[in-house]
């Protein structure tokens, strides 16, 4: 059955015409999700809403019925798990939903909004990153990431108490040269050896000398028999979720003013989850061979999480550095989506290289073309085009992308 009677046409010449729902509060968790749309616009400076990231999940995954506006509307089930558990019991919720705010049967209308999909994830209040559901002992990795966050922002910020901290090591480190192992368990960090930190080193800030020695407090604690596996597997298994794979959020996350990452009920800041999985990351890059050697399970996760695609962005997000189409699309080239077209227009908002209207979305227009459109602009207009060596790696990669799709001229 068409989808379409629950919609008021946009007014497409409005370039930032968009459609909000209202997530209806409920007094329990198992009462049926309601929903009521509305129409905004991003010119509009009062606009309030958050906007969610999630995984559209595969077509024949389990649908549930919502109401919208009164009436039953299908989604799929990671959506209608997103939405129930970001319902609240007395306040209602203004989101931005693809699948729902956007007429999936109306080309022209889906043209125009992912042609905005920029500005809505940007102007959003929040960005509400959904990774599914709870499993996999996702509430002790989302734990676990507090405590790393929140142990190297104690030693990160600027004050007396820490130049204070920072020069007595400094005085230590000038009479120890040998490191020490841990035995045992510990109750806190400042109970946790200092070493090894290499006498080459040098460590002009308070910060980076406190940070290094925070970095050794956990080198020494995963060293631990007692140090619990659990929620380390957990991390890994978060940051390997499919939702990362998926080609859209790579533009939904990095554009995003603020985020919020939630998995089941349980939910962090954005900010300091991407700080967390950054910090993991580099507890097993800068690890040297005379470290404490974690359990070989840990090593394990560490290895996993280091290597993860749920790493990549988030510290993508945090160097902010310019981004090419073409370096888009190398990082992108291995991610997923159910319309081949995305593999471009998913990552054309990111692009600081190609101005907003070199390449019109367009989901009627055949693959080949869609190719043609990427290699043209770079032959005729970008500053590759002085170097053929170039034009032919942008229509190496172009094809690599689009390996799957019959060329059709």
């Amino acid at each position: 059955m068409s989808s379409s009677h629950f919609y008021t046409s946009l007014q497409t010449s409005r370039k930032r015409e968009l459609r909000l729902v209202t997530l209806l509060p409920a007094p329990t968790k198992d009462a049926t999700i309601e929903c009521t749309l509305s129409i905004g616009n991003l010119e509009d400076r009062r606009l309030h809403y958050e906007a969610l990231s999630y995984e559209w999940g595969d077509l024949n995954s389990p649908k549930h019925e919502i109401l919208l506006d009164g009436q039953p509307f299908t989604v799929r089930r990671n959506l209608w798990q997103a939405l129930r558990c970001l319902r609240t019991e007395f306040a209602a919720r203004t989101l931005w939903v693809d699948a729902i705010c956007i007429n999936q049967e109306d080309v022209l209308e889906r043209n125009h909004q992912v042609g905005m999909m920029g500005s809505i994830y940007n102007f959003a209040s929040s960005v509400r990153v959904w990774l599914g559901e709870r499993g996999d002992n996702s509430r002790e990795a989302i734990l676990l990431l507090h405590e790393i966050w929140e142990s190297f922002e104690e030693v990160s910020r600027p004050s007396k108490e820490a130049d204070e901290k920072a020069e007595a090591l400094r005085k230590k480190l000038a009479v120890n040269a040998e490191p020490a192992i841990p035995t045992g368990s510990h109750d806190s960090f400042d109970e946790l050896p200092v070493f090894p930190i290499h006498s080459g080193e040098s460590f002009e800030s308070s910060r980076d000398l406190l940070v290094q020695e925070r970095r050794v407090g956990w080198w020494n604690r995963l060293a631990l028999s007692s140090e619990p596996v659990a929620p380390w597997e957990g991390v890994a298994a978060l940051v390997e979720r499919t939702y990362w794979s998926r080609i859209w959020i790579v533009q939904e996350y990095l554009l995003a003013a603020e985020t919020v990452i939630q998995c089941g009920w349980d939910y962090m800041d954005g900010k300091r989850f991407d700080e967390a999985v950054s910090i993991v990351g580099e507890l097993f890059e800068l690890r040297k061979a005379d470290h404490p050697q974690p359990a070989p399970l840990i090593q394990s996760c560490l290895e996993r999480i280091a290597n993860s695609p749920g790493i990549k962005i988030p510290r993508s997000r945090i160097s902010d550095n310019q981004r090419t189409l073409l370096e888009l699309m190398e990082t992108c080239r291995t991610s997923k989506s159910c319309d081949p077209h995305d593999r471009i227009y998913a990552i054309l908002g990111l692009a600081d290289d190609i101005p907003p209207e070199a390449i019109l979305v367009d989901y009627e227009r055949e693959i080949f073309k869609v190719k043609v459109d990427v290699a043209w602009w770079y032959s005729t207009r970008s500053g590759l085009k002085s170097h053929p060596a170039s034009v032919s790696r942008v229509c190496s990669l172009l094809d690599g992308i689009f390996v799957d799709c019959e060329d059709e001229e």
